[in-house]
């Protein structure tokens, strides 16, 4: 494991809260994001394994959202 994921404040919290589909709860995720001393290293890592055993990286790192999101997908087109 990294050091720079020993320092992540999202360490403190239920890791559930960054996969969440729930507005709220994701709202609350990237707000802790935005404290985070090592959001631009988690954003850097997601980035570079954006995929895990061949499916897309899921849920909030770095203060991003990646692969599927709670909006219709008319509205992201």
């Amino acid at each position: 494991m990294n050091d720079w994921r020993h320092q992540a404040t999202c360490r403190q919290y239920d890791p559930e809260l960054w996969f969440s589909t729930k507005p709220q709860e994701t709202s609350t995720a990237l707000a802790i994001c935005r404290t985070c001393p090592v959001m631009d290293e988690c954003r850097e890592w997601a980035d570079d394994n954006n995929r895990i055993s061949g499916y897309p990286l899921q849920g909030i790192w770095g203060g991003k959202q990646y692969g599927r999101t709670n909006r219709p997908r008319k509205e992201r087109e």
